[in-house]
Order: C-alpha cells, then structure tokens, then sequence
C-alpha cells in the first residue's frame, strides 16, 4: 500500500492558515489583558487614595493636637509621625515641612469656624439686634466647646511677636475681628477705644473654661462635653455681654432726652 506523498505546499498552505487564525486571537488576548489590568488597577488607585487620605486625617489630627498642647517649637515632626502611628517620612512626603503642615492645621481650623458661624448667619435675618448678637455669641461658644485646641494654638502663637503670629493675624484674626467689629456696632454700643476690650473679653468668656477643661473639671467638676453646661454657658455669656451693651446703649439714648427735659423746665 503506498504511502501518502507530504505535499510541501499543502504544509507550507496550512501553517499560513494555521497563522492567521491564531493572529486575531492574540490581538483579543491583549485587549483582553489590558482591559482585566484597567479593572484591576482602578480599584487599587482607590485603595492607595484611602490609605493616604486616612494617613493625612492621622498626621492632621495628631498635628493639631501636638501643636495646641506643645506649640510650635515645642512639637516636633518625629513627634507627630510617631503619635500618628505613621511611618517616619511620611508628614514631609504629604505636607512638605513642619511650617506647611502647621499653616494647614489653621486653615482647617480657621475655616470650621468661618463654616460654623457663616450657617447661623442665614438663621439671624428678621431677629432683632439682641437675639442677632446672642446667637452669634452662642455659636462662639459652641465651637470652643467642641474644638478647644483653636484658643489654645492661639494662646501659644499670641504670647511672642513672630512672623508666625504676624500670619495669623493678617490671614485669619484680623478678617474675623473686623466682620465681627462691624455687627457689633449694629447689636451694641461699643465706643472704638473700648472695643479691644469687649473682644478680648468675647474671646475669653467664649472659651477659656473650654482650653482649660481639665483644671474646671478639678475645682468644679465641670464637664466641658456635657451638652445642657455648654447651653447653660452660651447663655451665660451673650447674656453678659449683650446686656452690658445694651444698657450702655439705652443710657446714651436717654441722655439727651433728660438734657432737654432739663432744658425745657429752665
């Protein structure tokens, strides 16, 4: 029985065949690839972005805090890597240096409390000049009650002329002052000369038992957290600040009535 005859050819024919059937299947074995690379990356860069957004929240935290207790100067970043729980490197991979970090530590503060007291703004149309100056008061004192590291930071920078300082003033202090200078000349009668006094008196009346909660909770038992102290406090302070003004204010507008009463008997 012959054997079949290889036909080089009919070989040759076949591989080229067999070649271009299997071209298209490793172009889709790529696009293939690609895309199942796409999937899987796409929720890796999701992980990565959490993980650094919950490293930057623990450098964040831990910073404010530091910086309140410590000061500046007092507050290192090694300090602040190892009370985050962070790797060393980390702060100056994400904030750059100590000064970035700190500069952003105030902006976030600065800007909870700019965020807190522009929402009651909108709650204050219609009241009268008072319950206005009462319920700015009140948020004051709310914020303090629930972010006390803000007066403490400042009264760590306030002590020292430093350019620090100088920054927090031009950035942050001076707007706030001045926005709040202005409504309390519509809530009160506050002469110019007089003003630094009630401000400063605003400041500390708002928040001093807050910075200095461990010591109020020694000597009076008081507790910064609870809710019913801190409404009990709001209305302690609008109650002493507003009224003293509005006294004033009275006085000043009875004065020349009794002037000219006075007048009209002669």
């Amino acid at each position: 029985m012959a054997k079949a005859t290889a036909n080089p050819g009919n070989n040759a024919k076949g591989k080229s065949l067999g070649l271009s059937k299997t071209a298209p299947n490793a172009d889709t074995n790529a696009q293939d690839g690609a895309s199942s690379s796409s999937r899987v990356s796409a929720p890796r860069k999701r992980r990565v972005q959490k993980r650094a957004e919950e490293t930057t929240g623990k450098i964040r935290l831990t910073a404010t805090r530091l910086f309140s207790e410590r000061g500046y100067d007092g507050a290192t970043i090694r300090d602040i890597e190892n009370a985050a729980g962070v790797k060393r490197g980390l702060v100056s991979h994400h904030f750059g240096t100590k000064e970035k970090l700190w500069k952003a530590i105030l902006e976030q503060i600065f800007g909870l409390l700019r965020e807190y007291l522009d929402a009651r703004t909108e709650q204050l149309k219609g009241l009268p000049p008072s319950r206005q100056a009462a319920q700015v008061i009140g948020s004051y004192v709310r914020f303090n009650a629930a972010h006390p590291e803000l007066t403490r930071l400042m009264v760590h920078e306030g002590k020292r002329d430093t350019t620090r300082l100088r920054f927090i003033v031009d950035t942050y202090s001076r707007p706030l002052m001045k926005q709040l200078r202005q409504s309390v000349g519509v809530w009160i009668d506050a002469d110019n000369e007089d003003f630094v006094f009630w401000y400063y008196t605003f400041l500390g009346a708002g928040s001093l038992v807050y910075t200095m909660a461990p010591e109020a909770q020694s000597m009076f038992g008081f507790d910064a957290k609870d809710p019913s102290n801190v409404d009990r406090h709001a209305d302690f302070v609008a109650d002493f600040l507003v009224h003293r003004g509005v006294d004033k204010l009275m006085a000043a507008q009875q004065a020349p009535a009794k002037k000219n009463g006075k007048k009209t008997q002669k």
